[in-house]
C-alpha cells in the first residue's frame, strides 16, 4: 500500500514506523495519519495534492469521501481533480459514486470523460460482489 510520510513526504513501506528521513513516528493504520493527509492538501503542490487524494483512495477510507467531492469539484488543478474522482471510485461509497456520475454527466466539465471512465470500471467490480 502506498504511504508516505506527512512531515518529509518519504514513502514509507509499513506501519508503524519511524520515518527513515526525518524520524517523525507514523502509523499509517491510525485515523490521525488520514487527518494529517488531508491537513497538508492546502499548501501542497497539485502533484502532491493528487499523491494525497490516491492515497486515500488506496486506504478506503469512506470519512474522506466529503473532502475527496470538494476537491474532484472545486481543486483548480485537472490532475487534482482526476486523482480525487478515482480516490472517490476506489472508495466505492454511494455518495461519491453520486459525484462521479454528475460529473460524468456535465458535459461542460473539463473531466466528464474521466468521471465515464471511472463508472464504467466500477460496473465488473459491482456485478461480481
Amino acid at each position: 500500500m502506498l504511504a508516505f510520510c506527512y512531515k518529509c513526504w518519504n514513502e514509507i513501506t509499513s506501519s508503524p514506523t519511524i520515518c527513515r528521513k526525518c524520524g517523525c513516528s507514523i502509523d499509517i493504520s491510525s485515523h490521525d495519519y488520514e487527518k494529517q493527509l488531508l491537513d497538508l492538501m492546502p499548501n501542497s503542490s497539485a502533484a502532491k495534492r493528487a499523491e494525497i487524494c490516491l492515497v486515500l483512495g488506496q486506504r478506503e477510507k469512506r470519512s474522506a469521501n466529503p473532502q475527496l467531492i470538494s476537491i474532484a469539484l472545486n481543486d483548480e488543478e485537472a490532475i487534482v481533480r482526476v486523482a480525487a474522482l478515482r480516490a472517490l471510485g476506489a472508495i466505492g461509497d454511494p455518495s461519491g459514486i453520486e459525484e462521479i456520475a454528475k460529473v460524468a454527466l456535465d458535459l461542460k466539465s473539463p473531466d466528464h470523460v474521466v468521471a465515464k471512465q471511472i463508472l464504467h470500471n466500477l460496473k465488473p467490480q459491482a456485478s461480481t460482489h
